[in-house]
């Protein structure tokens, strides 16, 4: 009977939301297509980080722990989607495509309530389909985009706790996905937490369920705080990311200056089977054409302020308070004061304001004009806007690759049985990962330390570009690159 009755109930819904259903649906598919599209577009993984995400899905197979430590959610996901296609590669690409075009689906929910009408739902997909930093986020920094899926949808319910009331799914699911958040990447948690506290502030100042929100945000609160206690201390391994936050306040506070780094810890013991990390973090360099520059970032958010604006004059709470709270964060998240090693990756957030902002003003627009009988005038303006985001993320797609080529990559593989026992490899900036995952021996940057701790110290160059260092012999030569072993450094001289 209860089955019966769940199975009518699901039917009603359905057949009540069917158009809604289609054009999620439809865009989803749409997203997932485009991502899949730009990662099969090379037999590699892309991104300098893009190996790394091979190198901790074998070691799940393989020992059932991560090599490095890093909150585990999205690699037990790409671990899935590897075991169910059968190749870790192809999983990876396959389980960021799908997670990221299921971004797609709690905002559009979002935007649809608040502006009221599936339109605004729509704009708000396809501005993160087409969103230039979340191609460049998916490409490379794929915890990163992950865990956008999370955000937003925790944004949703945090959204409709503070003006629906206290509802145990909405504060159950809020709780869930901020958790999820936090198992996935501390810079989508930080987010998660800005947007919680804001929503908790703002709901405060203007009555806005005041207190059956505070009584939710408290039950928030206490659950993470009593997750992120739990995970610091019984699985510090696998939440380093934590270790980012000290790191980016000692760059906004150091006496030496703003961009310093805090001081580097020595490299932990190696253990069998597991690599040490980088001592660097290896990055392709970000520019800021990638979220269409200054003027473009300035002209949103100031659209967004506007937008604000303009609903409190309004007295349209809801929609002020979302647009406000999305504005303040697309502030922060490119205030330019922030270190230029952090405040790249920060851009890269804008995805949520901007869909936010857009959306939403893109919606808004449409019904003021079409009000007023200019129709065309309000299409011509959604299209030259989508237009940009789908051009910018176009150009953004086509040009990004991986590191290596797959001449490289052969070069790689077929290297691997000519490399001795106990060996280290110093290696060109952009294939650290890829040596790993390729040819499973240890990596690092060439130092007189090594000699110590490794039988054989090799270099690893492009052919006819070899640096003058001195070496004991060739141990491998590829139709690209080239392996050597290379002397230690002399030591020296004692005094008398």
């Amino acid at each position: 009977m209860e089955k019966m009755l769940a199975f009518r109930t699901m039917k009603r819904y359905v057949e009540k939301n069917r158009v809604d259903i289609c054009l999620v649906f439809s865009v989803f598919l749409l997203g997932f297509l485009y991502y899949m599209w730009i990662f099969f577009r090379s037999r590699l993984i892309t991104g300098v980080d893009g190996p790394y995400y091979l190198i901790q899905v074998r070691e799940l197979f393989r020992v059932g722990s991560l090599v490095y430590g890093d909150p585990p959610l999205t690699f037990y996901l790409l671990a899935f989607f590897s075991l169910l296609l059968g190749d870790i590669m192809l999983g990876v690409k396959v389980g960021v495509s799908f997670f990221c075009a299921l971004s797609t689906i709690p905002v559009f929910f979002l935007m649809k309530r608040v502006g009221k009408g599936r339109l605004a739902g729509f704009f708000a997909m396809l501005l993160v389909v087409f969103s230039a930093p979340y191609i460049r986020m998916m490409t490379d920094f794929m915890k990163n985009a992950v865990g956008i899926c999370w955000l937003l949808a925790f944004i949703y319910y945090l959204h409709d706790l503070a003006f629906s009331g206290l509802k145990k799914r909405s504060l159950a699911f809020a709780t869930f996905f901020l958790v999820l958040t936090d198992l996935t990447h501390i810079l989508d948690f930080g987010v998660a937490l800005l947007f919680l506290a804001f929503y908790t502030v703002l709901a405060t100042i203007f009555d806005v369920n005041r207190r059956s929100f505070l009584m939710s945000a408290g039950i928030m609160a206490l659950v993470v705080g009593v997750f992120v206690f739990l995970a610091a201390v019984f699985f510090g391994s696998l939440f380093t990311d934590f270790n980012k936050v000290l790191s980016f306040i000692y760059s906004l506070t150091s006496p030496q200056g703003i961009g310093t780094q805090p001081p580097q810890q020595p490299p932990p013991p190696r253990h069998p089977g597991h690599f040490p990390r980088p001592p660097f973090a290896p990055a392709i360099p970000f520019s800021i054409d990638i979220v269409g520059g200054w003027g473009v970032i300035l002209l949103i958010l100031f659209f967004g302020a506007s937008l604000s604006l303009y609903l409190w004059k309004k007295r349209e709470k809801e929609a002020f308070l979302l647009l406000t709270i999305t504005t303040s964060m697309g502030s922060i998240m490119c205030f330019p004061l922030i270190p230029n090693e952090w405040l790249g990756r920060f851009l890269l957030m804008m995805v949520v304001p901007t869909a936010i902002i857009l959306s939403y003003g893109l919606s808004k627009m449409n019904e003021i004009l079409n009000r007023n009988s200019k129709f065309n005038v309000s299409s011509v303006l959604v299209v030259v806007c989508l237009t940009f985001f789908v051009v910018q993320a176009g150009s953004i797609a086509v040009n990004i690759n991986p590191t290596i080529t797959y001449v490289e990559y052969l070069d790689l593989v077929n290297m691997k049985s000519h490399i001795p026992p106990d060996s280290i490899i110093a290696v060109p900036h952009g294939t650290y990962y890829w040596v790993q995952y390729i040819d499973e021996v240890d990596v690092g940057q060439l130092s007189p330390d090594l000699w110590q701790s490794y039988s054989h110290v090799l270099g690893l160059f492009f052919k006819g570009n070899v640096p003058p260092v001195p070496f004991n012999q060739t141990i491998f030569v590829g139709n690209i690159l080239i392996l050597v072993e290379l002397q230690p450094p002399p030591k020296p001289l004692s005094s008398p």
